[in-house]
């Protein structure tokens, strides 16, 4: 099944995602994995590795492949987000190279899957593990991300105010776990994130999260602001297993924090601690 994602739908999306530049440089994340930074590598052109620089003898990280607001090739676009979920143990790849122009593609997200899947476990990436693999953006990025639900490889979707952008009635289907992360009501993917959770099927973990902040999210802020956060804690629980982190997402902390939390299915949800 491919998704379906017309044009007049991407272009809103990118209309209403500005990057902010005057910040992307000041995180470093503040995870247990940091301080984290991001470069490029010659073998996957086109693309970015936000990685910790603290790994821990025997300790094995998670990915999660990026698409960027707007779909922007500039990989820096949420920079600060992204260091701070790296520093919190997971290599993320990014479509784009730092100040890139032009746009991305849910293909180029599909290269960084085949990539990682056949470098895991070797050279620079040996403590890679590629049986744990996310997929994930934010508003036309998150678009990307749909495209990889029915690849085998990817374990679950991450959703950053975003949402399908036609043929609706795909997400009756879903099978794989869906965490989506909305701005509010004024966050213009706001209906189509709330639509996308409630036409997924019982019996599919699945959660969502409404932070009153719009489109923009908070991705620009010091260590991602809230988005960065919670996103941590996303990351810890989903990729990682830690289910103490899992419960700031369930309980009073993402509410404590200003998010407004629905939940179905997690029991479901089991994923072995690395």
């Amino acid at each position: 099944m491919k998704l379906s994602l017309p044009a007049i739908g991407l272009a809103a999306l990118a209309a209403a995602t500005p990057v902010t530049l005057d910040t992307r440089q000041q995180t470093t994340g503040n995870g247990p994995f940091g301080p984290a930074h991001y470069y490029t590598n010659g073998n996957l052109n086109g693309h970015t590795f936000f990685a910790p620089r603290n790994i821990p003898a025997g300790a094995k990280l998670p990915v999660m492949v990026w698409g960027n607001g707007a779909c922007s090739a500039d990989s820096l676009g949420q920079g600060n987000f992204l260091l701070q979920l790296a520093s919190h143990g997971v290599l993320v790849i990014v479509s784009g190279t730092p100040r890139g122009g032009g746009s991305t593609n849910a293909d180029m997200m599909r290269r960084a899957i085949d990539f990682i899947s056949r470098e895991a476990g070797r050279g620079q990436f040996a403590q890679v593990d590629a049986s744990r693999i996310h997929a994930a953006g934010f508003s036309c990025g998150g678009t990307e991300a749909y495209q990889q639900i029915n690849d085998q490889r990817v374990s679950s979707i991450g959703i950053w105010s975003s949402g399908l952008l036609g043929g609706y009635d795909q997400a009756r289907s879903f099978r794989k776990p869906v965490f989506f992360f909305l701005g509010g009501p004024s966050d213009i993917a706001y209906g189509n994130g709330e639509r996308d959770y409630n036409y997924m099927p019982g019996g599919t973990p699945k959660w969502k999260g409404n932070l009153n902040v719009g489109h923009g999210g908070t991705y620009h802020e010091y260590n991602g602001g809230k988005f960065g956060t919670i996103g941590a804690r996303w990351v810890e629980w989903v990729m990682r297993g830690n289910t103490t982190a899992g419960q700031f997402l369930t309980g009073n902390g993402a509410r404590a924090d200003g998010w407004q939390v629905v939940s179905q299915d997690l029991q479901n949800l089991n994923i072995n601690p690395i």
